[in-house]
């Protein structure tokens, strides 16, 4: 895959394989670790390659979803915050679990997985 920004309404990266690190930069990375009813969900933005966090380039937000609702958003300013959450939520087993941040410069960017 290109360097070059994508700049599309959702940017999904289907295959982080043969994903470039501008698309690595900005794909949130998502673990769900389950503890009886309970999903404990971390997301990070720069998990794969360091994402900037500056004035003039950083991740604004995430936001989680479950199925198609929103449930938590999280909001971040630069320099002084990192895109790193964490949140405990309560869905049934195969609950699709799905994040989206936007960056500043390049946009919206999306990830799933299951719970």
């Amino acid at each position: 895959m290109s360097d070059a920004p994508i700049l599309g309404p959702m940017n999904n990266v289907t295959d982080l394989d043969a994903a470039g690190d501008f698309e690595r930069k900005h794909t949130p990375y998502i673990s769900a670790e389950r503890d009886g009813d309970k999903v404990r969900v971390a997301i990070k933005v720069g998990h794969y390659v360091s994402h900037p966090n500056q004035p003039d380039h950083y991740i604004q937000w995430i936001m989680l979803y479950v199925d198609d609702a929103p449930i938590a958003r999280f909001d971040f300013v630069p320099v002084a915050s990192d895109p790193d959450v964490c949140v405990t939520v309560e869905v049934d087993p195969g609950t699709t679990l799905r994040a989206v941040e936007h960056c500043n410069l390049h946009g919206l960017w999306a990830a799933e997985v299951e719970a």
